[in-house]
């Protein structure tokens, strides 16, 4: 919790912001001579230091005169836009907003512009070529390595959240789930190597209470509603002023401001989509109002989106390998379960922000963001284990693995999981700017809080044979649609009398992730021929993890051995279970009805005698306390006669963390608390050379970290249900991932909507952190416990392409092509412990290979688009304690979208996701089946307005 008195710090500062006079605008020095104002006002934006948005179209066969001398930056612009149609909108001191003055484009111009960060020059057309114009200005004239994407390109995607906006972007990937983008991977490099900000704020994290599995810092973008943002940036290379804690790549989300659309206006979308697989047709409406004063001085905006979403999947999951060994030199299955998993997943999400400019020279912002999801789940299950070489027959091999076999000892468990969980994510944000004549002074006060709880707690229903039931299994190599093949000597798993029950297991989770912040900076700007300025800063964050979790003991009394007749089941509620596969499995089992097993427990008693020994086992508390600062610098000056810019500085974190839970000690549950401490100088250096005027040459170094996830740090020991046994364990004293980064690129502007653009980049990581396995007793069973640990080193290096072209110049109706390219490749190489024993693999989460494609079309009021995003396999679990590394396969989405503008207000559209229906696959060895999953495609069909 932020104590009072920093609180009243905050209050401080921004009533010294509020009060603060307004002064004289900086003095600069200028040369900018006569040309079109395409290329003026980019320069003119360079040299003044600031950033410019002009309307779509607006620069277009205008020319400018030239401003030469040392003056004020607004006299200096009024001087250049002398005798044209442009004038000045609005001054925020940071932003300037240009505006056409004649009639003939007023139309163009009330388009609301996007949002300007670090970003000299903006175009906005509300197409996508125009959006491609923008990202292109963005990256040309940032001093970082930092790729974006505008509020009208991400309205125009066929993207369910954030996540899938974000995978276009050179060098960004997703994670999904149930069909869904959740996490973001960028340059190869796993989700717990990111960190998402909300304006430029770190934010708290929901946790995927669902599976009862942890994540950590890694942001689920399944919360975050697309329609509430105006636009993301993608920050490869860090400077001084940023949030430490990614060696990825830092998501900055930011929201929309009033003042910024400039004007009283309303835009809304309906849409209703079709999941083919959960066929169902679902709707997603989304609004929003700005209102803004007629001095322009105060507004008011607030955006609100509403969805309902069902998914299904059809799964083969938790399918077991051991690796081979000196007496079984063979891969080995010991288990799989075919799954069905349905869901309903209902989101809302508003946003709202005040905005306060009484002079060009303060500014003051109030966001508001709250975002709820509830999901409901319900699971059907077949489990198959007890597999093991010396109990098979009939064994065939092939590829180092057993891939036929018999058995008379398996073991079956059928099972229903039920459970509604819910999500809520909150944040505050107030911050203020001031300018003055040297001086900027800026300051924020942040509050971001994320609940996630069972609201219907997680209720297993569980049968399970003898070790006695024979079956055959094929096993397939990982490729297409293959699954693996089950028959059974006799066991039927649809007659009731063949399955006895086994228990009843309940559990709920609470988990509540704070993250709040203080943050000061000071810029002074410098009378200099290469700094700009010197910026200094402080920012103070306090983040906390509640992890509350409860199990009563399962119930087996009157369960356990009991056969139950038909009236207490029913059958699967989808008849074309994994119809598209290739193999042969059951496509129905027994489906348990809850109500006649729960009706009555858990008891009073069963919730009083809470919380056990297990339940404080599972359950944890961290705090960490993050103060940091830093000294940083602007610099411009020409090199060889060509335009240098950048940035260099320094940021100083200390990081203090207390962890606290339960252990057992000399068979008593007893309280544990632990403490690390650790701090870190990361310097930073970003630089841009100006090649040519459309060419740009940029280098960038860095020292980063990424934090250990808050689940490893804690002092918890989390058992498993299930025929396999499991447990996971945490670690306070973990320390953080360390490394050097290095960037390189050449990016060249063909044109303003056109650019090819390559990088190479590499990093250098030092005690980075594994996962290691091992089995060990508890309570006279033995578990597989998975606990993290840090290794020694790693490397990962990489490079990446991007060519994005309109041809404009081909013959009507081909002018409206274009086209968006980009290409990823990274390697890296880590060494991992398994015992006393130490060998070199892939680093975990990361992908090798990665691209996107897009084509798209417009012309006149029609557009249309067909995008391709692939993932290389994935390392997910590198093997150790005897079992198989396991590794998700190639992955490839075609998603399309077409819409037709009926007016300058209404536009319908149409989105497809996973056109081809293509499925998710994981393998172990050489390429053998570790997994499928098949959620289908995606239809929708909406319109859109704006008035």
């Amino acid at each position: 919790m932020i104590r009072p008195k920093k609180l009243l710090l905050a209050s401080a500062v921004m009533l010294a912001l509020v009060s603060a006079p307004q002064a004289m605008a900086q003095q600069r020095s200028f040369d900018v001579p006569a040309q079109p104002a395409v290329n003026a006002i980019p320069e003119f934006a360079r040299q003044a230091g600031v950033q410019i948005v002009a309307p779509a179209g607006s620069l277009q066969g205008v020319d400018t005169p030239a401003v030469s001398g040392e003056m004020d930056v607004r006299e200096a612009l009024k001087k250049l836009l002398e005798g044209t149609t442009l004038e000045i909108q609005s001054d925020d001191g940071n932003i300037i907003t240009l505006r056409d003055k004649s009639a003939t484009r007023t139309a163009t111009a009330a388009a609301p512009a996007a949002q300007a960060i670090d970003l000299e020059t903006i175009e906005v057309t509300g197409s996508y070529a125009g959006s491609l114009s923008e990202q292109s200005r963005f990256k040309r004239y940032a001093d970082n390595v930092v790729d974006v994407i505008a509020a009208e390109d991400i309205g125009k995607l066929p993207a369910q959240n954030v996540a899938e906006a974000l995978q276009r972007v050179t060098g960004v990937a997703i994670t999904r789930d149930r069909g869904e983008g959740v996490y973001v991977r960028v340059r190869g490099l796993g989700p717990n190597f990111q960190i998402t900000t909300l304006n430029g704020q770190t934010m708290a994290v929901n946790e995927n209470v669902r599976t009862s599995g942890q994540t950590g810092r890694q942001f689920r973008y399944d919360t975050l509603p697309a329609e509430l943002v105006s636009g993301l940036e993608v920050i490869k290379s860090p400077s001084a002023n940023l949030d430490e804690g990614a060696i990825g790549g830092i998501v900055n989300v930011r929201t929309f401001k009033p003042l910024q659309l400039g004007k009283t206006m309303f835009s809304g979308s309906l849409e209703n989509s079709h999941p083919e697989l959960a066929d169902e047709n679902d709707p997603r409406v989304s609004g929003l109002f700005n209102w803004v004063s007629a001095d322009n001085t105060f507004g008011f905006l607030v955006s609100a989106a509403h969805s309902i979403r069902h998914t299904r999947q059809d799964r083969v999951n938790e399918v077991g390998w051991n690796a081979p060994t000196d007496s079984v030199p063979y891969y080995v299955m010991t288990s799989f379960r075919p799954t069905l998993e349905l869901e309903k997943r209902e989101r809302t999400g508003v946003s709202a922000a005040f905005q306060w400019r009484p002079t060009d020279r303060f500014d003051l912002n109030l966001d508001l963001f709250y975002a709820r999801q509830k999901v409901n789940y319900d699971e059907y299950a077949l489990g198959i284990s007890n597999l093991g070489y010396a109990t098979m027959n009939d064994v065939q091999t092939s590829n180092g693995a057993v891939t036929s076999f018999s058995t008379d000892v398996a073991e079956i468990q059928i099972g229903r999981e039920t459970s509604g969980i819910t999500d809520e994510n909150k944040a505050a944000n107030l911050n203020g700017k001031w300018i003055g004549d040297l001086w900027t002074f800026s300051g924020t006060a942040f509050r971001s809080t994320a609940d996630s709880w069972d609201s219907d707690p997680i209720r297993r229903t569980r049968f399970i044979t003898g070790k006695d039931t024979s079956i055959s299994v094929v096993v397939p190599i990982a490729s297409g649609d293959n699954v693996p093949s089950l028959s059974f000597a006799s066991y039927d798993p649809t007659d009731a009398g063949g399955t006895p029950g086994r228990r009843l297991e309940f559990r709920t989770i609470d988990v509540v992730d704070k993250e709040s912040a203080l943050q000061f900076d000071a810029d002074r700007a410098l009378d200099s021929s290469f700094f700009r300025n010197l910026k200094a800063g402080v920012k103070y964050r306090e983040r906390s993890r509640d992890y509350q979790r409860r199990d009563p003991s399962n119930k087996t009394s009157g369960i356990a051995g009991v056969y139950f007749d038909d009236s207490h089941f029913t059958s699967l509620p989808v008849s074309d279970f994994l119809s598209g596969a290739n193999g042969s499995l059951p496509n129905s089992w027994l489906a348990p009805i809850e109500d006649p097993f729960w009706a009555g427990w858990p008891t009073d008693a069963d919730f009083d005698a809470m919380p056990k020994a297990g339940d404080l086992q599972n359950s944890y508390t961290i705090d960490e306390e993050i103060t940091s600062g830093y000294l940083m610098t602007d610099f411009d000056h020409d090199l060889a006669g060509r335009p240098l810019r950048g940035n260099v500085g320094v940021r100083l974190s200390r990081t203090r963390s207390a962890s606290d839970g339960h252990s057992v000690v000399d068979g008593a549950t007893t309280p544990v608390h632990f403490e690390k401490d650790y701090t870190n100088v990361l310097p930073s250096l970003n630089a841009a050379w100006d090649l040519r005027d459309d060419m740009v040459l940029r280098g960038a170094a860095a020292k980063v970290i990424t934090r250990p996830d808050l689940t490893d740090m804690s002092p918890k020991l989390t058992f498993n249900s299930g025929t396999t046994l499991t447990a996971s364990g945490g670690n306070p004293n973990l320390d953080p991932y360390e490394a050097w980064q290095y960037d390189l690129s050449w990016e060249w502007y063909i044109d303003k909507t056109s650019a090819l653009t390559a990088g190479l980049f590499y990093k250098d990581i030092s005690s980075f952190i594994q996962t290691q396995k091992s089995y060990f007793d508890y309570q006279g069973q033995t578990y597989l416990l998975s606990a993290k640990t840090n290794g020694s080193q790693a490397s990962v290096k990489g490079a990446e392409l991007a060519w994005q072209q309109v041809f404009a110049g081909l013959p009507a109706p081909l002018d409206g092509l274009g086209m968006q390219l980009n290409y990823t490749w990274t390697d890296s190489e880590a060494e991992y412990h398994d015992g006393d024993e130490t060998f070199t693999d892939a680093l975990e989460g990361v992908a090798k290979n990665s691209y996107n494609a897009t084509l798209f079309y417009e012309k006149g009021p029609f557009a249309a688009r067909v995008s391709y995003s692939w993932l290389d396999d994935v390392v997910n679990s590198v093997g150790n304690a005897g079992l198989a590394t396991l590794n998700s396969d190639d992955f490839g989405s075609l998603d399309a979208s077409v819409s037709w503008k009926v007016s300058d207000q209404l536009s319908v559209f149409a989105n497809a996701i996973n056109l081809t229906g293509e499925v998710q696959r994981q393998y172990v060895g050489n390429h053998l089946f570790g997994g499928y999953t098949d959620y289908g495609r995606t239809w929708s069909l909406g319109l859109r307005a704006r008035f």
